[in-house]
């Protein structure tokens, strides 16, 4: 049809200048908002779920560095160029005062660590302890060894948080202090010792029960054992 006719035959009319040939192109926002989202989504995550997952934010920073990049090279096809620097900027921030509190947090995370470390191999050894008090109810006295009251118990005995086997040492005060003689012992006080983390006995670090009670590494060694009628 002629192109200075109003309308056609058909019905159809016109009803704007025809396009020109020159394509038509539409600013993409889409990898800015994905730092934004992404953003979003690690922020929820850390404090929902574990403050670890804001190790992600490496991938948020990667993405908005991504959309700024795209932005600068074609700034007709991809826009949001502003809203990726600032996602950019808020989670590099975020980071560093997240890196500081975590560097700040490390102590008391290995401290804690360590306490439960220690509750759990604590909790063992007073497995350990009840089943020598009943050993000691029905014979009269503690075992010469542990293997004696795995014997008894026909049962694997706990071990610590750290797989190791308890030291057990069955002793008397009256040894010690030299009120009577190694023949015909009646083992009346005892020791259970873990090596503790570092899996050395005698360290400072070592877990010690004597006669039910806790007592640190110094101490023990402030006490005199009979070494000689120690059985393991």
């Amino acid at each position: 049809m002629d192109v200075a006719a109003r309308d056609c035959g058909c019905g159809a009319r016109f009803v704007g200048e025809p396009l020109g040939d020159a394509p038509f192109k539409v600013q993409r926002f889409g990898p800015a908002m994905s730092a934004v989202w992404l953003l979003a989504l690690v922020t929820s995550a850390s404090l929902i779920f574990t403050k670890w997952m804001a190790l992600a934010a490496a991938l948020v920073i990667w993405s908005a560095w991504r959309a700024m990049r795209l932005a600068q090279r074609d700034p007709e096809g991809y826009g949001g160029y502003r809203t990726a620097s600032a996602t950019l900027a808020v989670t590099v921030f975020a980071s560093i005062i997240a890196g500081g509190y975590s560097v700040a947090y490390v102590p008391e995370y290995l401290q804690l660590r360590r306490d439960r470390q220690e509750a759990a191999t604590k909790a063992n050894i007073i497995h350990v302890q009840a089943l020598l008090e009943e050993y000691k109810r029905k014979n009269g006295a503690y075992p010469p060894s542990l293997q004696a009251l795995r014997r008894i118990t026909g049962k694997a005995l706990p071990t610590d948080y750290w797989e190791k086997s308890f030291s057990y040492e069955g002793r008397t005060d009256a040894l010690v202090s030299g009120r009577a003689t190694v023949t015909g012992i009646n083992f009346n006080n005892f020791e259970l010792r873990s090596a503790g983390p570092d899996e050395k006995m005698g360290t400072d670090d070592d877990i010690i029960m004597r006669d039910g009670l806790f007592i640190s590494a110094s101490e023990a060694g402030k006490q005199p054992v009979l070494q000689d009628i120690t059985a393991r």
